[in-house]
């Protein structure tokens, strides 16, 4: 039978980062300035990080004038670790895991308030926008599970704020009020998992359908990574060449892949999922 653990969704809900933001030098053309040291939700996004810092840099004369707290305030800040711009519409936990080795805390990112990369990086950073991309993920992820949108659809205007805003407020009650109209458990109700893997060197995301039971019998996460990346996780477990890694944490190739989709998912709903190489 699928249930959920609250106790683990609690406990993955309150994953938190310490991040140091530095202003980009070349920006900052000489002024003194000192870092801003932040603590994130694994489950947050970058463009929630924005909406508190903005007033902080605009306060020292670091940004524009003409995005002093006007409509388009936070459209072109974007992010980077060492160089690599930062994904603004990935959760920051899946940002923060993907680099490997693993980054040391505080975690250490650029901030930059011009020249946006527009050829790495989708466009307008803003917290609305974030918030429309977050709900097209809970809509696809909601399609992959159920076959329809309707669970998502038929959130109320109010429901759908309160699901966000819980996000950038930490409320975890706040969030489960909404979610649990969204999970849904009822094995015979449920299709496919919200899945996307991601590998390392720049490998594209991989997205497949995959069951949450097959044939009466609940599948592992081992025979999931196995039919869909043989060449790493091979039959026999001695040659395997990775490790799947979710909230900072070697996830075992015995779990079973139902109980990781429905306890371990971001908020989105999509377990995403970072298979690392073994060194």
């Amino acid at each position: 039978m699928l249930t959920i653990d609250d106790d683990v969704c609690r406990h993955v809900w309150n994953g938190k980062i310490a991040i140091q933001i530095t202003l980009d030098p070349v920006e900052a053309a000489g002024k003194e300035t000192e870092p801003i040291y932040i603590e994130a939700l694994r489950f947050s996004y970058l463009p929630l990080i924005t909406q508190k810092i903005y007033p902080i840099f605009a306060g020292l004369g670091l940004v524009a004038n003409d995005n002093e707290g006007g409509e388009e305030e936070g459209k072109q800040v974007w992010y980077d670790f060492q160089g690599q711009p930062l994904k603004w519409h990935y959760p920051i936990g899946l940002l923060y895991d993907m680099h490997d080795p693993r980054p040391q805390l505080p975690w250490q990112i650029t901030v930059h308030f011009e020249n946006f990369p527009a050829g790495t990086l989708l466009r307008n950073p803003s917290v609305d926008t974030a918030q429309d991309m977050f709900m097209a993920m809970l809509k696809q992820a909601d399609f992959l599970k159920h076959g329809t949108t309707k669970r998502v659809m038929n959130l109320s205007k109010n429901d759908q704020t309160q699901l966000w805003e819980s996000l950038l407020s930490d409320r975890y009650e706040d969030f489960w009020k909404v979610n649990n109209h969204l999970v849904g458990v009822v094995e015979n109700d449920l299709r496919y998992i919200p899945l996307r893997i991601y590998l390392p060197d720049g490998c594209p995301v991989i997205q497949e359908p995959v069951s949450y039971i097959e044939e009466g019998y609940e599948r592992s996460l081992g025979q999931v990574l196995g039919e869909i990346l043989p060449d790493i996780f091979p039959p026999s477990e001695n040659e395997h060449t990775g490790y799947p890694i979710i909230h900072g944490v070697t996830l075992p190739l015995d779990t079973p892949i139902a109980w990781a989709s429905l306890n371990l998912s971001y908020a989105d709903h999509f377990l995403h999922l970072i298979v690392n190489k073994k060194t």
